[in-house]
This record gives C-alpha cells, sequence and structure tokens, in this order.
C-alpha cells in the first residue's frame, strides 16, 4: 500500500523550509510521495495572494517526493479542516494517508470541528517551539489519540517564514530573499511583482 502525505498551509509564498520540511518528512516516515495542498481563494487570511498564483509556485519545486495537490483550490467555498481531510481521504482512498500540521496547529485541533474525527486520521506533527510531547499530555483529545500522532523534529530552517518572506520583499532585501527562496519561486515573485502592494 502506498503512504502519503499532505501538508496544508498557505504557502504565501512557499520558502525552503516548506521544501526541506516536505523531502525530509518524506524520507523519514518513509512516504512514496508528499503532497503540498493550499488553502484557496476562499480562506480569510491577511495578505493572502491568488491561489493559483501559489498552486504555481509550489509546482516550481515538485520532485519525485514532493507533489502539489489542488484540492481545496477547486472549492468554491472555505473548507474547515474536516472537510479537506474528507475530500483527501475520498480521494486517496487506496493509501496509508498522512496530514501534516505544524504544532501550534495540533494544539489548536481540539477546538475545530469535528476534531475527533480529524484525530481518526494519522497525524505528523512539526515541532516548533514548545514540545509536541507536552501538548499532547496536556490535552485529553489528543492523548486518547496519540498513537495516530507522530512527532516530526524540524531543523534551524524551520523559522524561514513565508511572514519574513514578505517582509524582505518589502524591504528589496533580495540577499534575504534568496537565501530564504528556492531559485525559481524567487525568479517567479521577482517576474509577477509580488507582495509588492503590501
Amino acid at each position: 500500500m502506498k503512504k502519503y502525505g499532505f501538508f496544508g498551509g498557505s504557502f504565501n509564498p512557499p520558502t525552503i523550509a516548506h521544501e526541506i520540511i516536505a523531502k525530509e518528512i518524506a524520507k523519514e516516515f518513509n512516504l512514496d510521495k508528499v503532497y503540498f495542498v493550499p488553502v484557496g481563494d476562499f480562506y480569510s487570511k491577511a495578505d493572502l495572494i491568488d491561489a493559483r498564483k501559489r498552486f504555481e509556485m509550489l509546482n516550481l519545486i515538485k520532485t519525485n517526493k514532493v507533489d502539489v495537490l489542488d484540492i481545496e483550490i477547486r472549492i468554491k467555498k472555505r473548507l474547515q479542516t474536516i472537510d479537506a481531510f474528507n475530500l483527501i481521504n475520498h480521494k486517496f482512498n487506496l493509501s496509508e494517508n498522512y496530514f501534516i500540521l505544524g504544532g501550534d496547529n495540533l494544539e489548536k485541533l481540539p477546538n475545530w470541528k469535528e476534531a475527533e474525527k480529524c484525530l481518526k486520521s494519522k497525524i505528523i506533527a512539526i515541532k516548533r517551539g514548545r514540545k509536541i510531547e507536552d501538548i499532547i499530555e496536556n490535552n485529553n483529545l489528543l492523548k486518547e489519540n496519540k498513537e495516530r500522532i507522530f512527532i516530526y523534529n524540524t531543523n534551524k530552517l524551520s523559522n524561514y517564514s513565508s511572514t519574513e518572506v514578505r517582509n524582505a520583499i518589502k524591504n528589496n532585501n533580495k540577499e534575504i530573499l534568496k537565501e530564504m527562496l528556492n531559485e525559481k519561486v524567487y525568479s517567479y515573485v521577482e517576474k509577477n511583482m509580488l507582495y509588492k502592494g503590501e
């Protein structure tokens, strides 16, 4: 049976950290592929650019182990996490599926719509800051489902956030941008003059 990871997020824009984390998770958890799953245009977040542009940037960093899925972009409404999980599990119903979340989102998960159903899926939680083990131990729902929560410890590149990239674009800091973005993504951002008007 194939094993796939699904890495949701805004990817506004995708950074080197996103790319490295996806590749490392594929290797560490022996996944056949990790799919980036960008949120659609109905997701309410400040400074979020058009979903198709974010999708195109993610396509620039595809490899044999990392791909992109536009399943959320094609739905013309705001999706809750459980809706996205259900769509993916329906489409990939013959594989073993893992959903990749930042530790901050794992902490919020018990308050999400149909949280119990979300936790019926396997979760890979990316450690950022607080220990995932503590987050799990301090919440009964997470503790009850901890056998389906797997922990991935990031390297220092996880600090390369999309917010920092957007700030560097506003400040025209090309040195930081070349460090934090894949060369192809950097060229795309420059060519399309993205994030300049913020």
